[in-house]
């Protein structure tokens, strides 16, 4: 990606956006119809669908329904970096997560080395930390205001680790579905990153739509003893 002109006015306008965001994803911020930004539900916590997961093995068949999960804190983000480049009209964001949190239910039936019957249920927890995210939004003109056009996220998990409570039929069994819940966990990244690119997608535009584009543009491109010549990357 070549570089071009990076503003720094426009980096400390993201950051207030990403802080009016960290609200609006919040169950108790949203309003009677959903989040601040119109979303039919909040972002934090998450729901997750119920998830029927299967194990097939000579030594351990099992079955285990997931139900009533949710991801807590996609909020509480960490703002890494913000970059604007005024030339290209693009975005650049990157953020961290101390910690997310997957709880729910689970209920497993199944038999070990095909014999012994396994039954077990109770609540389960999926943590994992260090977790990263990369937003890129290009902008256009559009109808004399500036739009964020396209907005693509990279979601990265790091240091998951699974707890089951009431859990029966020893190590295998706990390794087995530790392995499954850190594998739906992953799978699920993506739905996460959709869902927080749409939500700030949302945001830039709702907060755009109130500039026309020669103060956007100008915001964009504000000289000061800030400005700095470099690349997005």
């Amino acid at each position: 990606m070549p570089g071009g002109a990076v503003s720094a006015a426009g980096e400390e306008a993201i950051r207030s956006l990403l802080a009016s965001l960290r609200e609006s994803m919040k169950a108790d911020g949203a309003g009677a119809g959903g989040n601040a930004v119109g979303n039919s539900s909040p972002l934090d916590p998450l729901a997750v669908e119920t998830q029927i997961i299967t194990h097939h093995h000579p030594a351990l068949n099992i079955t285990v329904r997931l139900s009533g999960m949710g991801l807590t804190g996609l909020s509480d983000f960490m703002i890494d970096d913000v970059r604007v480049n005024v030339q290209l009209l693009t975005i650049t964001v990157s953020l961290s997560y101390d910690t997310l949190l997957l709880d729910g239910m689970y209920e497993l039936q199944g038999k070990l080395v095909k014999v012994i019957p396994l039954s077990a249920r109770g609540p389960f927890t999926v943590t994992t930390n260090n977790s990263q995210v990369t937003l890129r939004a290009r902008l256009k003109e559009s109808r004399g205001r500036l739009e964020v056009k396209e907005l693509n996220s990279d979601l990265i998990l790091e240091g998951v680790r699974c707890r089951l409570s009431h859990m029966t039929g020893g190590a295998l069994v706990s390794k087995v579905l530790n392995s499954l819940l850190t594998d739906l966990l992953r799978k699920e990244r993506h739905r996460l990153a959709q869902d927080l690119s749409a939500v700030l997608k949302t945001l830039l535009n709702n907060e755009l739509k109130n500039l026309n584009l020669g103060v956007s543009l100008q915001l964009l491109r504000t000289s000061d003893k800030y400005m700095r010549r470099g690349s997005l990357y």
